[in-house]
Parts: C-alpha cells; structure tokens; sequence
C-alpha cells in the first residue's frame, strides 16, 4: 500500500472545527469593517454617537432659552425625541414627539423603574426650560439613516447588518460543512468501492488498497487487503484440493477397469457352461449385472470429475 501522510478522524473534526471558528472570525471581522467603511464613505448613513450629539446640543445650547410657550420642536434634531413634562415630579405630558411604546419607557425612566424591553436601549438627557417646565430627551445609540424620511419606514441599519452578518456566518459554517462532509464522502466511497472488489472476489492483485488519507480508513482498507489475500490463499487451496481428488478418481477409475474386465470376461465364460445348476447360472448373471452396474458408475464419475470447475481458478 502506497505510504502518505495520514490523519485520524479526531484531526478530522478538529480541522473542521478550526477551519469553521476561522471562517466565522475572518466573515464577523470583514463584515464590521464592511458596515464602517460604509458609514464614513456612503453619506447614507450617520455615525452612531450622531442622536447622542444632537441631544446634547439641544439640551445645552436650546432648550435653556424655551419656555412651555415657545417651545418649538422644529429646532430639535429629527434624530432627538422628547416629551415635554409640566413640572420635574409631574407626569403631566404637555407635548412629545414619541410613539406609546417609547413615551411609555421615558415615564418608567422617570420613575426610576428600568424593565428590559426588546431592541436598542434607550438613553436619557433631561433640559430645564425657563418657566421650569421640563423636557426629556431621548435617543438611541444606533447608526440612524441620513434621511429623515427613511426612518421608521425602512428597517434600520443595525437589523439589516444584523442579519446579513448572521446569513454570512451561516454560509460560512455550510461551507466548511460541505468540504469536510465532501471529504470524509469520498473516503468513504473508497472504502465502499474496495469492500465491493473483495465481496465479488476479484484478485487482490488487481485492487488498489492505497488512496486513504484518514488512518482509520487506511487501517480498514489494510485489514480489507488482508481478508482479500486470505480469501484467496482460502481458494487457491480449495481448488488444488478439489483437483487433486479428482486426479485420483479418474486414477481410480483406470485401476479398476483391467479387474472388472477380467471379472467380466470370467464370468462371460462361466455362462457358456452348460452344466452349471441354476443356481450357479443366477449368481453368474448376478455377477455379470454387477460389473455392468460398476462399469456404468464408474462412466458417471469420471464424466463429473472431467467436468471444468464452476468457478476460475485464483
């Protein structure tokens, strides 16, 4: 058997699991500087930390100089939501730009009361107005479209990288699923094939042991060629076996046909006595009987043994 580099299916599987762990780093680490690259470059996006900016400038520099009155949302960053309370402990709502689930975390902020919602989590900056009418801020640390008019109708931009990422990483454990499973398919359609050969009793000479890279593939294929060169030395006997016995009963025929014919002829000439009793003439044609039945055997003997063996000789 042609000598190579052998692995073990434990290697096998540990190549597999490396391979699949590299896969998936190399797919993650592409794909963030992919949604990077596209941020800075694309001008469809903004950067994450945009609403938080735009917060603050609102809650520094604008809404110090508004009262209840003269609030005006329109100088707020469309990326800014806020609710307009009437007082510091009140809960009185005066105006908000929030859908309910929103509005309904910023008063649960309010209160101190912090549940865990599914989706980004919210963050808070609370402005005092003028007449001490209060207004909290809130935005999302997300990468937000440029594009007012694309929020909220398109899915934002975290999901869809989100997904596609998870659809990456997917592929790339499919990928190197196929190529392992490719792999071992092929090893084990080796094994299949030779285990067939040896089944069929083809000579072992004529089939190729060689071709396994995993060592327990290899060591199968190895007990295989064994089995096989058993199996034929199992025949090579038999056959010489079965030849030998039947030189000796075509030998035996040829020994036996001078004293049956000495027997018979004997007994031809016992039968043309007339003064034998008939009791002597019925054992003489007994006689005669049995050499023609012994003769008649020993034809159909040597007729089967003559007859070419049902199988090749290995």
């Amino acid at each position: 058997m042609e000598k190579r580099r052998l692995t073990s299916l434990r290697s096998v599987l540990l190549q597999y699991l490396v391979r699949t762990a590299l896969a998936c780093l190399l797919v993650a680490v592409g794909w963030l500087l992919v949604l990077l690259l596209w941020i800075q470059n694309s001008g469809l996006f903004l950067p994450a930390n945009q609403a938080a900016q735009a917060c603050q400038r609102a809650a520094q520099d604008v809404l110090p100089g508004m009262t209840a009155a003269t609030f005006d949302e329109t100088q707020l960053d469309s990326l800014c939501r806020y609710a307009l309370f009437a007082a510091p402990d009140s809960s009185e709502v005066l105006a908000t730009n929030m859908d309910a689930g929103h509005l309904q975390r910023a008063m649960e902020n309010r209160q101190g009361k912090n549940h865990w919602h599914f989706g980004y989590t919210q963050y808070y900056m609370t402005s005092k107005l003028q007449d001490g009418t209060v207004c909290l801020l809130q935005f999302d640390y997300a990468v937000p479209y440029a594009a007012p008019a694309l929020r909220g109708k398109l899915p934002d931009m975290q999901t869809v990288h989100c997904i596609l990422g998870i659809l990456l990483l997917v592929g790339a454990v499919a990928w190197s699923t196929h190529r392992t499973r490719k792999f071992l398919a092929r090893e084990t359609a080796r094994l299949t094939e030779v285990s067939r050969q040896v089944a069929e009793k083809k000579g072992v000479e004529e089939i190729d042991f060689s071709g396994a890279q995993v060592r327990e593939y290899a060591e199968t294929l190895a007990a295989l060629q064994t089995m096989g060169q058993e199996l034929t030395a199992s025949l090579q006997a038999q056959w010489k076996m079965e030849q030998q016995q039947r030189e000796q009963i075509i030998q035996l025929s040829h020994e036996l046909k001078t004293p049956l014919a000495v027997i018979e002829g004997n007994a031809d000439l016992l039968a043309e006595d007339e003064a034998l009793t008939p009791e002597q003439r019925e054992q003489v044609e007994a006689i005669l009987r049995g050499t023609e039945q012994t003769r008649t055997y020993l034809l159909k003997i040597r007729a089967q043994v003559q007859t070419p063996l049902k199988y090749k000789r290995p």
